[in-house]
């Protein structure tokens, strides 16, 4: 009885507002109203991150992932085990007058793996690290639910070995994975030449041959695979004050190693990887890793590509600025595939130019999986249009892009053939008379990907016998958004609601196979 009353006396006092995060530490239900007979809108998942809008006694009403608000117990939270405000470390900040981008629309298919493995520090480096790699895993569209993050004895060897192979286990075909590593680089004293290797906690040697085998298994499955090691590779050049190298020779002179380094040659080209350049030294400070605080201010808005989306050699040469700038000269270097875009949706600037619509399909086609077949042959219809028989090796829906001077036309599919489910095998024919005369030498950028795209989300207005995006900048972004997103539904974008279900599987795949062709007078490609 008393304790029913106390209850009502907690709910009927005076909401205190309250801004700030905190850490879900169990699952628990967000109800709409601060009771457990409330009705319930969703689940919130344990290690999720949400922000606290009220504290009403017991209560705490939060916004989670896709701005949906609601109440959960505060028990269920780190809200009382938070440390006071002016006990919290200075958070890491982007470089200035770097604009702070919203994360891309979250996917349910998009993971995260951060592992902490560097040694404990009074200044709490690896929590700033892992701060850091949140934050970047947000930037890429990783759900909260989806981050998973590991730190101090969980990082024995055998610990990191199980966190590689449960993300593994997690990630479904065409999934998308982001992995970052804060470690020590490590090598035994020894005059014989070892590759490279991680410090584990337990002060064993991870080596990078056993990396690439977890990475190659992933890869092989995974739509994309994302890696920074913001690890030290040697002992040069020295550190600055307030700075210290993240590499160690304290290993054993009997330590087993490789030869094997982490940018070895025949990496997958659905993987990419950046990390400090071959027997170079990568520093941290009271902030981190620099190689990550450079990074995280590149997603944050200070990379400009040169199509406005950022790919990995855009975000090396632009996290590179920001570290010499810095004391110490650390070098960053990128291994894998380059033309990967590791956000597809954040873009970095408009684009721009007369050739923006070239580069954009250029940087469109450099996201294809090349694991898949397209082969294209070509044919005349019997009125002499021009026409292509597309053999895939899966059934898709297809669509035929060509770069004008100030927008996108898509030639396919058009008034006359509207359907774009396409079987492996099938003949399809573009329209013929004076539409037929630009397509003579004509670039075109033949598309099959796995689920159907939206025109009008696209921004495409019909042009003729074809359709064509606005002939600026937003026209342009809204198109390759399209082409590059995909299905941004809830069925896509929330942990909660996957089943990993075929047809779910289908219409939320981003995954594609893309091909060039040029129609030539005699409508042969090449």
């Amino acid at each position: 009885m008393l304790r029913a009353a106390l209850t009502a006396l907690l709910v009927a006092l005076p909401a205190l507002t309250c801004a700030g995060t905190a850490l879900v530490t169990r699952p628990d239900t967000l109800r709409e109203s601060p009771s457990p007979f409330a009705f319930r809108v969703a689940e919130v998942h344990r290690r999720s991150s949400v922000e606290v809008l009220e504290v009403r006694g017991e209560w705490v009403r939060v916004e989670s992932t896709g701005n949906r608000s609601g109440w959960i117990r505060r028990d269920s939270t780190d809200l009382d085990s938070q440390p006071a405000p002016d006990t919290l470390a200075k958070p890491p900040s982007p470089l200035r007058g770097a604009p702070a981008l919203p994360r891309s629309p979250t996917r349910a298919s998009h993971h995260a793996l951060i592992l902490s493995l560097t040694p404990p520090a009074p200044a709490g480096q690896g929590t700033a690290d892992a701060a850091n790699a949140g934050r970047i895993a947000s930037l890429m569209g990783v759900p909260d639910a989806n981050i998973r993050h590991l730190s101090g004895d969980a990082l024995t060897l055998d610990g990191l070995r199980q966190a590689l192979v449960d993300l593994d286990a997690r990630i479904g075909e065409q999934d998308r994975a982001f992995i970052h590593i804060a470690a020590d680089g490590a090598r035994p004293r020894s005059a014989r030449e070892c590759g490279d290797a991680l410090l584990t906690r337990d002060r064993q040697p991870f080596t990078a041959s056993e990396l690439h085998r977890y990475l190659g298994s992933l890869s092989a499955r995974a739509d994309k695979v994302f890696l920074i090691i913001d690890a030290g590779r040697g002992e040069e050049p020295r550190p600055a004050p307030g700075q210290r190298n993240r590499f160690t020779r304290q290993l054993p002179r009997d330590t087993a190693c490789s030869g094997d380094t982490f940018e070895r040659a025949g990496l997958p080209a659905n993987l990419q990887l950046l990390l400090a350049g071959r027997n170079r030294a990568a520093f941290e400070d009271e902030r981190g890793g620099l190689a990550t605080q450079a990074l995280l201010a590149c997603f944050e808005g200070q990379a400009s590509g040169a199509a406005g989306l950022a790919d990995g050699e855009t975000l090396r040469a632009c996290a590179q600025a920001h570290l010499d700038r810095l004391p110490g000269g650390q070098h960053l270097t990128l291994a894998g595939n380059p033309a990967l875009i590791p956000a597809p949706l954040a873009w970095a600037s408009d684009p721009s130019g007369k050739d923006a619509p070239r580069r954009l399909l250029e940087a469109i086609h450099a996201q294809r999986d090349n694991r898949r077949q397209l082969d294209i042959l070509p044919l005349r219809s019997s009125d002499g249009a021009p026409a292509l028989r597309i053999a895939g090796d899966r059934p898709g829906h297809l669509y035929i892009l060509q770069a004008g001077e100030d927008r996108l036309t898509l030639l396919y599919p058009n008034p006359f053939s509207p359907d774009t489910r396409l079987e492996p095998g099938t003949t399809v024919t573009l329209p013929a008379s004076d539409d037929r005369k630009p397509l003579a030498n004509g670039r075109l950028l033949v598309l099959l990907t796995d689920s159907a795209r939206s025109l009008q989300r696209g921004g495409f207005q019909p042009s003729g016998a074809f359709s064509a995006t606005f002939p600026d900048a937003r026209g342009l972004r809204l198109a390759t958004e399209e082409f590059l997103g995909g299905d941004t539904s809830p069925l896509c974008r929330f942990s909660e609601t996957r089943n990993l279900g075929a047809e779910q599987a289908r219409r939320c795949s981003t995954a594609f196979a893309a091909k060039w062709i040029t129609l030539s007078a005699g409508n042969a490609p090449r």
